[in-house]
């Protein structure tokens, strides 16, 4: 059985089979037992493959995404029943909570230049207002808070995901990145789909589609920075025998 969490191929293969297969639940089944099967077996797949493949060297960062991952699954499971307010509040409420921890997770204690991120914070800025005005009119006044801390920190963790660049290795950078690119977009998606109009065009499958995979990548990406720590200490060590 580890052997298929050790095997990149493998794992990929069985983790986007079980995402398919979710995806199918989803939109002929809907919230149903199955679904809650389905969406606990991804998340459990990936913290399998998180915590059999991981070299952190900090056992804090290894806890900041098993807290992520669990925040994850739980929003997943609230949000099937999101047409209930409680239980969509929470799975936003998990969520945050969730991108709260990939953020502490991706940072790291660098210099960077304020004056290169100016260009970044203005798309981000420009993106937050644009999905605010399409999705305010129909918004209810109790999920504007909640909603516009979702987005700061939605972008908060791609900013933080690109401030990374210079403190890890190209593979990991890339995955990370493209991840959570996908994140924001599946996010838009889910948004549109609950304030603006209920109708958006495959809206049952790229949401879920998107956030498998921006979770597949994410995780993957951080695996990749912690072999490359743990290659890069060896070739110390022999150099310096």
């Amino acid at each position: 059985m580890v052997v298929i969490f050790r095997n990149n191929y493998i794992f990929a293969i069985l983790f986007f089979t079980v995402l398919v297969t979710d995806i199918y639940i989803k939109i002929n089944f809907g919230a149903s037992t199955y679904r809650l099967i389905s969406k606990a077996i991804l998340s459990i797949l990936l913290l399998a493959y998180y915590l059999l493949n991981e070299k952190e060297i900090s056992s804090v960062k290894r806890v900041f995404v098993i807290s992520a991952l669990m925040f994850f699954m739980l929003g997943d499971i609230m949000l099937i029943f999101n047409e209930i307010h409680i239980y969509n509040m929470v799975g936003i409420c998990s969520f945050i909570v969730a991108k709260m921890f990939y953020v502490f997770r991706f940072y790291n204690s660098i210099d960077f230049s304020f004056k290169k991120l100016i260009p970044i914070l203005i798309l981000c800025f420009v993106y937050m207002s644009g999905i605010l005005i399409l999705i305010n009119q129909n918004m209810n006044s109790n999920y504007y808070l909640i909603i516009l801390l979702y987005l700061f920190i939605a972008l908060g963790t791609l900013i933080f995901a690109i401030l990374r660049k210079p403190d890890v290795n190209k593979k990991s950078y890339y995955l990370v990145l493209i991840g959570v690119l996908f994140s924001v977009l599946s996010d838009s998606i889910a948004g549109l789909k609950l304030f603006y109009r209920s109708d958006i065009a495959y809206e049952g499958v790229t949401v879920m589609l998107f956030y498998g995979i921006s979770q597949y990548l994410i995780i993957s990406g951080l695996i990749s920075q912690t072999k490359d720590f743990i290659e890069l200490d060896t070739d110390d060590v022999m150099e310096k025998v």
